[in-house]
């Protein structure tokens, strides 16, 4: 009955985005991804500013002013935030004040950082806010896989940066989490991978979870991704045109968190609120295109393979890897491969 259920909802919101309220969702969503930076200080492989920064719009920092001019529109109760996109959020020395405005409107805030471009002040400032929750994407698997995913960053650097990290997190009795994207070259090294993650938990208390990852293939952009065993068959609908506007570092709003060309905006949240823009005109053509399947009209999706990949990752939490033994931890890490 409940499955019945289930797929009755599913098509009756299909027929009301389709063709009764097209594009039209009721639903507002309850976090945001805003842009603080759209630098960055490396030029990863998995990434436009790696494969593609000729092509990117226009590369800027948020301002103090237009961050406060976009929370006085922020209509919405939003209860999580994210302060990435597509760049480096510590190349912003504006974050800081940006993540205590947050906090006092009690929005928990998430960092995800490539770990080189912080400094111990505005990190111990962050720290003080106990609102936050930071990741860094650290590929760590040794030197060339590292090094040749994060073009710019230097592996012993890295793991340095790291100490220094977790001395501040150890300080603040905090604790923080690690990405590292992991390709399907791998598979037959889950050894290595176990290793690697044991010696990450053992050099870095505060080190709470290690996130295992797949490359995602941005829109025209296959290379950035691993597309071996993550391309599904037939169309599908692109989740990510329906997870809620990203604000840009000038204030403009787009329809998806992976458009690094500008291609998708509908709009400033300068001049308008967040639930104007959410279902303005602009923003329901675009998800009507999706609705009904005619996404390949719309200029950034119709050379985006989104819809069709199928990502994976895995979560080794601290105290859960840690207590397993060495066959556990490689079916843990060896499930990676079989999602």
């Amino acid at each position: 009955m409940r499955r019945l259920n289930d797929r009755i909802q599913k098509w009756r919101r299909s027929l009301m985005g389709k063709y009764l309220r097209p594009g039209y969702e009721p639903r507002l969503p309850d976090s945001i991804n805003i842009e603080t930076a759209s630098v960055c200080n490396l030029r990863c492989s998995c990434c436009p500013h790696g494969v593609a920064r000729e092509t990117m719009r226009k590369a800027g920092i948020m301002s103090t002013d237009t961050f406060h001019r976009v929370l006085e529109h922020l209509d919405i109760p939003v209860k999580h935030a994210y302060l990435h996109l597509h760049g480096e959020p510590f190349l912003n020395p504006n974050l800081p004040d940006f993540v205590q405005e947050l906090a006092k409107r009690q929005i928990a805030v998430n960092l995800y950082s490539n770990c080189t471009a912080m400094d111990e002040a505005r990190l111990d400032s962050i720290l003080q806010n106990k609102r936050v929750t930071i990741s860094f994407s650290a590929d760590l698997l040794g030197q060339e896989y590292y090094e040749g995913i994060r073009v710019g960053a230097r592996y012993d650097d890295t793991r340095n940066k790291l100490d220094f990290v977790n001395e501040v997190f150890a300080r603040h009795k905090r604790f923080f989490n690690i990405i590292v994207v992991l390709d399907s070259s791998y598979a037959d090294r889950v050894d290595e991978v176990v290793a690697t993650c044991q010696q990450l938990y053992m050099r870095y208390s505060q080190l709470n979870g290690i996130l295992l990852g797949s490359r995602f293939p941005w829109p025209r952009l296959p290379l950035t991704g691993d597309l071996v065993g993550h391309i599904g068959k037939g169309h599908q609908r692109c989740r990510y045109a329906f997870e809620g506007l990203s604000i840009l570092w000038n204030g403009d709003a787009t329809m998806c968190s992976f458009d690094y060309t500008g291609e998708c905006v509908v709009g400033s949240m300068l001049d308008n609120t967040y639930s104007e823009l959410f279902n303005s005109p602009a923003a329901r053509r675009f998800r009507t295109k999706h609705w009904r399947h005619n996404d390949k009209e719309l200029p950034l999706c119709k050379d985006c393979m989104l819809d069709r990949y199928v990502p994976t990752s895995v979560n080794l939490h601290r105290a859960a890897f840690l207590k397993k033994d060495d066959y556990e931890k490689k079916r843990a890490i060896g499930a990676f491969f079989q999602l």
